[in-house]
């Protein structure tokens, strides 16, 4: 399984020397005397331990998610969130100016920005929207990313699908797989697959030599403010080469760290279950009274913690919310969503705050 991905990494990288920071030396501990990295030894009231680096990838904590995710602890980097890995895989793959990535939109907009950034050549394939849904065009996509003059190395996936909330067959999602082998990486972002019933496509690496696979605990793990997510694949001298020449000189912080131990333990991730349990109710009840609604045209189905909804006057609504202090996201101007907010649930109090505003705003 090896070489699969490394093969498609852009020369630079395989050949540029990273840099060894005195964090990867050695594992920390109290036994040792370290002096290798001008750091501070005195700790400050309140914060000890935070004058020393913390460990770039911590193999307590890859062990961690290699047990959430039923994975090995070598098929992992942990990064900052979700979006860290994003922007490593496009300046890992993606030659400046020359290739290419695919989009499908309406999708995530970072992975535009940051294949701008880069920049690569972004090519659109669109997401078909047929019988109130949204699916993927597999048929277009292969036949981009295989055609020689676009230089495609990356196709970016989502599922569920932000902001449409759509989960993609695994299926569909194999037979792009499939066809891309050799050709092109498959980049698989289930940041929204702990709210879906067709769950992560972990099991399908080994089996899938081109695919990666992003997780997070931003959303299903309520993690966002510490940063803490993940690449996965079955390719484990790319992910040594991302670790070596790809990350920031020390990705983690001590405290993101800690917390996330904290999070990935057997009783917390129970309550986080029970949560998911509970906006995933939510979601259902919000769902039933915005039908009623005279202002809703569609609520597309989601399998994520958030519905797109289709309004008569959607940012008519989303100005009319924020005057009234909540902040819902604007998707009416945009191609593929027009006319549509997406609503993340909230609380069953916060939610209540969403419909009565939508009754009054009704009545105007």
């Amino acid at each position: 399984m090896t070489g699969a991905l490394l093969k498609h990494v852009r020369e630079h990288f395989r050949t540029m020397e990273g840099y060894v920071s005195a964090g990867m030396e050695m594992t920390k501990d109290d036994t040792k005397i370290f002096l290798n990295a001008n750091e501070n030894p005195f700790e400050l009231p309140g914060l000890e331990g935070l004058n020393r680096y913390p460990e770039p990838q911590p193999a307590a904590l890859l062990e961690a998610f290699a047990k959430t995710y039923g994975v090995e602890s070598d098929q992992i980097v942990i990064t900052r969130g979700a979006d860290e890995a994003i922007a490593i895989l496009i300046r890992v793959f993606c030659e400046p100016h020359k290739d290419s990535v695919i989009l499908n939109p309406p999708t995530f907009g970072i992975y535009g920005v940051d294949s701008r950034a880069q920049p690569a050549n972004v090519i659109e394939v669109p997401l078909l929207k047929t019988q109130g849904t949204y699916l993927l065009d597999a048929d277009g996509i292969i036949k981009a990313a295989k055609n020689p003059k676009n230089g495609v190395k990356l196709v970016f996936l989502c599922s569920p699908n932000n902001p449409t909330g759509t989960s993609f067959s695994h299926e569909t999602i194999s037979e792009i797989c499939e066809a891309l082998e050799g050709h092109a990486v498959v980049v698989l972002d289930e940041t929204y697959a702990e709210f879906a019933e067709v769950g992560s496509m972990t099991a399908d690496l080994e089996t899938t030599p081109n695919l990666i696979i992003l997780r997070t605990l931003s959303k299903s793990y309520a993690f966002a403010g510490m940063r803490i997510g993940c690449m996965i694949a079955a390719d484990t001298d790319f992910i040594s080469l991302v670790r070596a020449k790809a990350l920031e000189t020390y990705p983690l912080t001590r405290l993101s760290v800690e917390a996330a131990f904290h999070v990935l333990s057997p009783q917390i991730r129970e309550i986080a279950h029970q949560n998911i349990k509970k906006l995933l109710d939510e979601r259902d009840r919000m769902q039933a009274a915005l039908e009623k609604s005279d202002q809703v045209i569609t609520i597309y189905p989601s399998d994520a913690n958030f519905l797109l909804v289709e309004m008569k006057d959607a940012h008519g609504f989303y100005e009319y919310a924020k005057t009234h202090n909540v902040i819902l996201r604007d998707f009416s101007a945009k191609p593929g969503t027009e006319n549509c907010i997406r609503l993340s649930i909230g609380t069953p109090d916060e939610n209540d705050t969403v419909l009565k505003l939508l009754q009054d705003f009704s009545k105007t």
